[in-house]
C-alpha cells in the first residue's frame, strides 16, 4: 500500500513521524514524504524518500514579527486564554492556514498521480486534509507529543471553521474536513489534557529521532562526576535570537558553577549566537539527544516537548526554562508530575536555575517520578503495532480502487 506523510518545513514537526515512516517501510510498504522544498534534505537524512511541494513560507520571520514569545505564563485549559492569548492563537492559526495555502495546490497534483491510500500528516498540517478529501482518501493526525494539539479535543460550542481554511477546500469544490479518520498520540497518557478526542486516538511510543550522528569517543566511558546536559532545541535561535540566548548564557554560568560534568548540546547555530564559553563546558555540537541521555543525571532545555519526551525516556529529572505558549503548557505539566521543574523566563535568574538543578540531582522523589515517565513510555505501543491499523483504514480506499 503507498502512504504518503506530510508536514511544513519545520524539522520538530516532522522528526516524531520519522519512526513510524520506518516502521511502515519496515512492513513492506511505499512510503513518500511531502514537504515544501527547505525540508526536503532533512527528510532525505532521515532515509525516507522526499518530495517538494508549494513554496516555504517564513515561519520564524512571523514569530518574531508577533511576539510569540516572553508572554506570561500560559494556562493549561485552552479555555482560559485572556484576550491577548486568544489572539496570539489566531495569529498562530493564519499563519498555519497560510503554509497550507503554499502547499496544497501541488500536494493535490502530487497526491493525485501518485495515488496513496492514506495520508498521515502532522496535525496542523491543513493542506493534507485538503488533499485528502480531494481524493477520498482518509487521514491521519499525527501530534508532536503535545498535551493537546489544536483541533484534537472536542469542545462544546467551538469556534466555526476559519473562513481561510474553508476556502482551501472551496478552492477544488469539496467540503472542509473538520477531523481526521484516527490521531497517532505520542504524548504519554499521563501527560495529556482531559476531554474527548474528535476522533478515535492511537496511542505511540515516542521514539526519539533528534537527527543523525555519531557517538563520539568521550561518551562511551561513563562520567565520573554527575552530567548535566544543557541543551535549547533546534529553532529557538532562528525564531527569536538573543532573546534565547540570554536565558541560555544563564543556564550555562549556574550549571557550570556546581562542580558537575557540563555538556552543552546545540546546534550550529545556537553555538555561533551564544560565542565564548565558560571552561570546563563540554560543547557537543548536533549531538542527537537519545546518545547523549543515558548518562546525564539531569538535563536544563527551553520546554521543547521533543526534548522533554527525549529525557523522560531515559528517566532524567528536568528543568524547563520556557517562553512560548507550547513550552510553558510542557513545564507546567512535566512539575505537575514531580518529573521535573518549570521557571518561566521571567522568574529566571543564575541562582534560582543553580537551585533548581541542586534539588533536581538531589532529591528522589523528583528521579522516582522521571523513573515512572520512563515506565509509561516505555509501556506504549512501539510504532510498528499501529501499521496494523493503518493498513485497515488504508484497505478501504485500497478496496474501493480496485
Amino acid at each position: 500500500m503507498r502512504f504518503l506523510l506530510t508536514t511544513f518545513a519545520w524539522p520538530s514537526h516532522y522528526y516524531p513521524m520519522v519512526p513510524l515512516g520506518w516502521a511502515l517501510r519496515a512492513a513492506g510498504h511505499e512510503v513518500l514524504v511531502a514537504s515544501t522544498p527547505s525540508l526536503v534534505d532533512a527528510i532525505i537524512t532521515t532515509g525516507l524518500p522526499a518530495v517538494a511541494v508549494g513554496k516555504d513560507i517564513d515561519i520564524a520571520g512571523r514569530a518574531r514579527d508577533g511576539k510569540l514569545h516572553d508572554h506570561e505564563r500560559w494556562p493549561t485549559d485552552p479555555n482560559r486564554l485572556n484576550n491577548v492569548q486568544q489572539n496570539l492563537v489566531k495569529q498562530m492559526s493564519h499563519t498555519m492556514v497560510d503554509v497550507a495555502d503554499a502547499m496544497t495546490d501541488d500536494l493535490v497534483r502530487f497526491a493525485r498521480s501518485w495515488q496513496p491510500d492514506l495520508i498521515v500528516h502532522e496535525s496542523i498540517t491543513f493542506a493534507a486534509p485538503v488533499a485528502a478529501e480531494v481524493l477520498g482518501i482518509p487521514t491521519v493526525a499525527h501530534t508532536v507529543g503535545m498535551p493537546f494539539a489544536p483541533g484534537m479535543m472536542v469542545k462544546k460550542d467551538g469556534p466555526a471553521l476559519l473562513p481561510a481554511y474553508v476556502r482551501l477546500y472551496q478552492k477544488f469544490g469539496v467540503a472542509p474536513r473538520a477531523a481526521p479518520s484516527a490521531w497517532i498520540d505520542p504524548c504519554p497518557p499521563s501527560m495529556r489534557m482531559p476531554g474527548e478526542t474528535t476522533a478515535p486516538r492511537l496511542s505511540v511510543r515516542y521514539v526519539p529521532y533528534n537527527a543523525p550522528g555519531a557517538m563520539p569517543t568521550w561518551l562511551i566511558e561513563p562520567p565520573t562526576r554527575p552530567r548535566v546536559c544543557i541543551t535549547w532545541g533546534t529553532s529557538a535561535v532562528q525564531m527569536i535570537g538573543d532573546a534565547v540566548t540570554g536565558l541560555l548564557s544563564q543556564a550555562i554560568e549556574a550549571v557550570s558553577s556546581l562542580g558537575v560534568d557540563v555538556v552543552l548540546s546545540v546546534n550550529a547555530a545556537t553555538r555561533a549566537a551564544l560565542g565564548t564559553v565558560p571552561d570546563g563546558v563540554r560543547v557537543a555540537e548536533s549531538l542527537p539527544l537519545h546518545m547523549l541521555l543515558p548518562s546525564c543525571r539531569a538535563i536544563v532545555h527551553q520546554g521543547g516537548v521533543g526534548t522533554a519526551l527525549t529525557a523522560g525516556i531515559y528517566g532524567v529529572p528536568q528543568l524547563a526554562v520556557t517562553q512560548f505558549s507550547d513550552q510553558m503548557t510542557v513545564g507546567d505539566v512535566l512539575a505537575a508530575s514531580g518529573a521535573g521543574h518549570h521557571l518561566l523566563h521571567d522568574e529566571t535568574t543564575v541562582e534560582r536555575i543553580k537551585s533548581h538543578v541542586v534539588e533536581l540531582l538531589d532529591d528522589q522523589e523528583c528521579r522516582k517520578a522521571a523513573k515512572r515517565l520512563q515506565r509509561e513510555i516505555a509501556s506504549q505501543p512501539a510504532p510498528a503495532e499501529l501499521v496494523p491499523n493503518l493498513v485497515e483504514l488504508a484497505g478501504r480506499r485500497a478496496s474501493a480502487r480496485t
